[in-house]
């Protein structure tokens, strides 16, 4: 497995030791957790500062698999149809290393007296690193191995999120930029684009059922699809199922410890041939909402 697991890394960084193949940004389980990272137009759309902490192991027992971790912020603007967000996040697949800093701005509209839309952009960069030094090759002298490789490189996004408290829906270009690493083999960082979606269904006084949707779709990658079928319970417990097409399945359980704090747990195990060399995917959430000081 060692080996198998260094050749595929090998065979990665040899052709793009110095380029940065396309890709999407990580996604959690717990996406709208993490929702400024997604859509900027998110920012500002709750009644007070919402802090969020994330951590994701992926593909537990696999050499070298990735490790996610994301702080995320937002509030709205005091009496202002504004609102603002910060996103920090390490994505760790060795023996590479993405962080991902980001601001956003958001501008809110009122279409109706439920109905609002929300216009959002976001700035920033991300720092790559390649650990290309501490892998063990049969040549030493391989001048694409003799040392790591480090840079920055800019990020702008945008994206729109029209909401009601019975429904939701956004599109989003969080990476705008078209960032090239490698001319001669003509390596860029390509924009996905994000849609997604989600609706509130009051069963009964005590039970909600809320659907929802994330969907990815990046030039040169096959689409994502992201499936969630989430009850709420007694507006405390929330706990459901979660499938990513042809990729994964999982569940999740949620809980708000009182009016501010929550936490979560997920679980994802693999429907692919993925599934033979690892043990699953953990997730863990904290979150704390601080209370309102301002008219929304």
């Amino acid at each position: 497995m060692r080996k198998i697991a260094y050749l595929l890394t090998a065979g990665v960084v040899a052709v793009s030791a110095t380029t940065l193949r396309a890709q999407q940004e990580p996604i959690f389980t717990h996406y709208f957790q993490n929702p400024v990272s997604i859509n900027p137009a998110i920012a500002g759309t709750v009644r007070n500062l919402n802090l969020s902490l994330l951590s994701r192991l992926q593909w537990v027992g696999l050499e070298g698999a990735p490790k996610t971790f994301s702080l995320s912020a937002h509030m709205p603007w005091p009496e202002k149809r504004m609102g603002i967000g910060l996103n920090i996040m390490n994505d760790d697949t060795w023996p590479v290393s993405n962080t991902h800093i980001s601001a956003s701005y958001a501008y809110r509209l009122r279409l109706t007296d439920e109905i609002t839309l929300s216009l959002g952009i976001k700035g920033g960069f991300t720092y790559y690193h390649a650990s290309l030094t501490n892998l063990q090759i049969n040549d030493p002298n391989d001048p694409e191995f003799t040392q790591n490789e480090s840079r920055f490189y800019p990020n702008l996004g945008a994206g729109a999120y029209i909401y009601s408290g019975e429904f939701y829906a956004g599109l989003s270009l969080p990476r705008f930029l078209q960032t090239s690493f490698n001319k001669k083999f003509d390596k860029t960082l390509k924009s996905p684009l994000y849609l997604m979606g989600g609706y509130n269904l009051e069963i009964s006084p005590s039970w909600v059922f809320m659907p929802s949707m994330l969907m990815g779709a990046m030039i040169g990658l096959p689409m994502s699809c992201d499936l969630t079928a989430q009850f709420l319970y007694q507006s405390k417990f929330y706990f459901g199922t979660h499938y990513r097409i042809g990729d994964a399945l999982g569940i999740f359980f949620d809980m708000k410890v009182n009016e501010y704090l929550s936490f979560g747990y997920a679980f994802d195990f693999s429907l692919n041939k993925l599934s033979r060399i690892n043990t699953g995917t953990h997730e863990l959430m904290l979150s704390y909402a601080f209370a309102p000081k301002w008219k929304f």
